[in-house]
C-alpha cells in the first residue's frame, strides 16, 4: 500500500469514527452504565465501588492516584485523549489545580461537552478540542496524558505513541485504560471472527497485546511503570448482554445481514458490544490499565 492510500484509509477510518460517536453519544448518556455521572466508559467494580456511579467513576479515581505528586500544581497540564463529554476532564479538574484540555473526534461530543464544563465550574481551566487526537498542534506540552478507551480507535498505534511521547515534558505520564489483545487461542477460527466483529463494530483501528504495546512504548522513549488487570472487575453477562447476544446470533444465520448492519453505528455498537463481551468472557481480550513514563 502507498503511502497516499494508507493516509486515505486512515482518513476514512477516522470519519468513521466521528460517525459512530456522532450517532451514539445521546443514547450511550441515556442509557449507559454509568450514566449519571456522564461517564461513557465501562463501570469497574472494584471492591470499594457500591454503586454503578462508583463503578463509573473507578478508571478516573485510579487515574487520579497515579497522577498525583507528578503533575506540578497550577501550571500542569493534563491531555484527556477521546475526552467524551468532559467526565473525566471535570474529575480531573476539580480533584487537582491543573489545566486539562480535551481532544474528541465527535463535534457531538465536544458541544455537549462544552456545555457541562461550564456547568461544573471548571471552564477556566478546561476546553474541549474537536480533532483528530493524532494530529494535535506540537505545542504545548503535557505533563501527563490520559487516555481511556480510546487509542484502539488510532490507525496505527505504531505511529500514535512515538507522537505522544514528543508532547510529554520528560516525566511526563501516559496512561492509557483500554481491551487488549492476549496470546490465548491464536489462530483459532472463532477468536478470530470474534475480533473481526470487535473491530469492525466499535470502529477499532489497533488491537494489540501489552508486550506489544510495551515495544512500542520502548522505542519510543517510555518505559512501562505499572500494567494493572482490571478485567475481573468488569460485569460480564448481565441480562441486558445476554439479549443482545441473542439477537446477535441471529442476525449472524442470515446471510449478508451483519455486513449491511456494522455500516449503521446503533447496530455497529451491538455487534462490536457483543464480540467484546465474548472475547473478554474467553480470555481473548483483557481490560488493562498501563502506566507510562517518559525516560
Amino acid at each position: 500500500m502507498t503511502s497516499a492510500s494508507a493516509h486515505r484509509t486512515d482518513a476514512e477510518h477516522v470519519t468513521r469514527v466521528a460517525h459512530y460517536y456522532d450517532a451514539n453519544t445521546q443514547r450511550f448518556l441515556r442509557f449507559g452504565e454509568g450514566t449519571s455521572g456522564g461517564a461513557i466508559h465501562r463501570c469497574v467494580w472494584t471492591p470499594d465501588a457500591a454503586s454503578p456511579v462508583e463503578a463509573a467513576d473507578t478508571v478516573n479515581r485510579l487515574v487520579l492516584q497515579r497522577l498525583s505528586g507528578h503533575v506540578p500544581a497550577s501550571e500542569g497540564r493534563v491531555l484527556d485523549l477521546g475526552c467524551g463529554v468532559g467526565a473525566t476532564m471535570i474529575r480531573l479538574a476539580h480533584s487537582m489545580d491543573v489545566r486539562v484540555t480535551g481532544v474528541t473526534i465527535s463535534r457531538e461530543q465536544a458541544e455537549i461537552g462544552a456545555t457541562r464544563l461550564a456547568a461544573a465550574g471548571v471552564a477556566d481551566r478546561c476546553d474541549i478540542v474537536c480533532a483528530d487526537f493524532a494530529e494535535l498542534p506540537a505545542e504545548p506540552r503535557y505533563h501527563a496524558i490520559v487516555a481511556i478507551e480510546s487509542v484502539l480507535h488510532s490507525p496505527s498505534l505504531a505511529d500514535l505513541i512515538p507522537y505522544l511521547a514528543s508532547r510529554l515534558h520528560p516525566g511526563g505520564r501516559l496512561t492509557l485504560c483500554d481491551d487488549w489483545l492476549t496470546d490465548k487461542d491464536r489462530g483459532l477460527p472463532a477468536r478470530e471472527r470474534c475480533l473481526a466483529q470487535f473491530r469492525a463494530g466499535w470502529r477499532v483501528g489497533s488491537l494489540h497485546t501489552v508486550a506489544e504495546l510495551a515495544a512500542l512504548a520502548e522505542r519510543a522513549g517510555l518505559r512501562l511503570l505499572e500494567d494493572l488487570d482490571l478485567t475481573s472487575y468488569l460485569r460480564l453477562g448481565r441480562p441486558r448482554d445476554r439479549l443482545i447476544n441473542l439477537i446477535m446470533g441471529v442476525t449472524r444465520a442470515v446471510p449478508g445481514l451483519h455486513d449491511r448492519m456494522v455500516d449503521e453505528p446503533f447496530w455497529a455498537n451491538m455487534i462490536g458490544g457483543s464480540a467484546l463481551q465474548t472475547g473478554l468472557m474467553r480470555g481473548w481480550l483483557e481490560y488493562h490499565l498501563l502506566v507510562l513514563q517518559r525516560e
